[in-house]
């Protein structure tokens, strides 16, 4: 179950850091694979992305490791997808 694990880790630092516990937070007690436990240590908001971290975590998790809202758009910038469609209003 690590994709959850991964869901669950995150969300569980965010909470520890709101507190003031960080010091207390131990990733090891989850079941993550290398390459989520890679994203964690590094602080890598972009394979967190491919990793499939939910949107509201991510962003949550880029606050608490510091990242302004430019910063971590300008890292996920390479995913992004153009939409090709208008508006009703548009013509």
């Amino acid at each position: 179950m690590t994709w959850y694990d991964m869901h669950r880790c995150v969300y569980d630092f965010i909470r520890a850091n709101e507190r003031g516990r960080v010091d207390l937070f131990d990733v090891s007690t989850y079941d993550l694979t290398p390459a989520e436990r890679a994203a964690f240590d590094q602080r890598d908001v972009a394979a967190f992305y491919e990793l499939g971290l939910h949107g509201v975590l991510l962003n949550r998790y880029c606050r608490q490791v510091g990242y302004s809202r430019d910063a971590y758009r300008e890292i996920l910038q390479p995913f992004a997808v153009a939409e090709d469609r208008r508006g009703r209003w548009q013509s």
